[in-house]
């Protein structure tokens, strides 16, 4: 074998080596990204979360953050995924969020939302012992956005929510800079206990009333786990009073009204909240009318005067079951 005939095979040999690499970091990732962490096969709508860095590595020594705080809501759509991924019936629902330009969204798995908390709260390993330590996933998943939108900000949407108006037009122009939280009325009316949604949440990060939901959460849980004589991890949803008072919309609008109280040097409650036909700001809280976020709610119990929908709770009810969720 002369020289020149070694030198072309081992040419060939150089890029058959080269053209293997490039396939297979191209095949590898663009698997990777069909994935959850979990290893459940995703929709195309799902978008991968990056790595989480350990906590001891850019964990904060204090609740405050060094970033500055926006001047706006952020323009990102966070959700939450069980293992079974993005059920088949929710993706149209989710898709007509998520079609909204100039939004970014992530969704976290039980693993991601995991690291999530590991990561933002090594401050508070409080909330870190006490999060991972929860069993009930409806319970794990209402203290996760309030964590998420404490930390980061956003729109926090549950997976059965179809957005029916551009979620650009959804605070009027006169309330952008001033609404640092923005909720919606679920029952609105004399004949019910008033409540607020927690099916869709605007924020911006930082905003005290979901770290005192946070708070409140954690000290029910806890005080029920001693009650019962048993860990945090034993605790079941049959062991529970009510998931919606405990984690859930009815403990979010209590939090509210307590972080507000505390802002405005005053007491603050359902009489504020009462009879919202329009945006009601309070504090730097903005209140939308039932037919805003819950108009399917506003027609049965509410005042039945129909309002632009900006949102449509499905009603999937996916956590209604003895596990408290998937």
């Amino acid at each position: 074998m002369t020289a020149k005939v070694r030198r072309r095979m081992a040419a060939r040999l150089f890029w058959a080596c080269i053209l293997t690499t490039i396939f297979y970091f191209v095949f590898h990732l663009r698997d990777s990204t069909a994935r959850a962490t979990d290893g459940a096969i995703l929709s195309p709508l799902w978008k991968p979360t990056p790595a989480a860095k350990d906590a001891t590595g850019s964990g904060t020594s204090s609740g405050s953050s060094t970033k500055a705080v926006p001047d706006t809501i952020p323009k990102k759509l966070w959700y939450k995924i069980g293992p079974a991924g993005l059920r088949k019936d929710l993706k149209p629902y989710v898709k007509s969020c998520l079609t909204n330009p100039g939004y970014d969204f992530e969704f976290l798995t039980d693993t991601s939302g995991d690291e999530f908390v590991r990561e933002h709260y090594s401050w508070n390993p409080n909330i870190i012992n006490t999060f991972l330590s929860i069993t009930i996933p409806i319970v794990k998943a209402d203290l996760l956005r309030y964590l998420i939108l404490y930390e980061e900000g956003g729109i926090w949407n549950d997976l059965d929510v179809s957005c029916e108006a551009p979620i650009d037009e959804w605070i009027p122009e006169q309330y952008k800079l001033s609404a640092a939280t923005v909720v919606g009325m679920e029952f609105d009316s004399d004949k019910w206990l008033r409540q607020i949604a927690s099916w869709t949440i605007m924020a911006k990060p930082k905003q005290p009333h979901f770290l005192i939901a946070v708070e409140d959460c954690l000290e029910s849980i806890e005080a029920t786990a001693k009650k019962l004589q048993i860990p945090i991890s034993d605790l079941k949803r049959n062991q529970l009073d009510d998931v919606v008072d405990l984690s859930g919309p009815r403990r979010m609008t209590r939090s509210i009204y307590k972080s507000l109280s505390k802002s405005l040097n005053r007491e603050v409650g359902n009489n504020d909240v009462a009879n919202v036909t329009e945006p009601r700001l309070l504090g730097d809280v903005l209140i939308m009318p039932d037919h805003s976020f819950a108009d399917s709610m506003n027609m049965w119990v509410g005042d039945k005067v129909p309002g632009r929908k900006l949102v449509v709770h499905h009603y999937a009810g996916s956590w209604k079951n003895e596990k408290g969720g998937e």
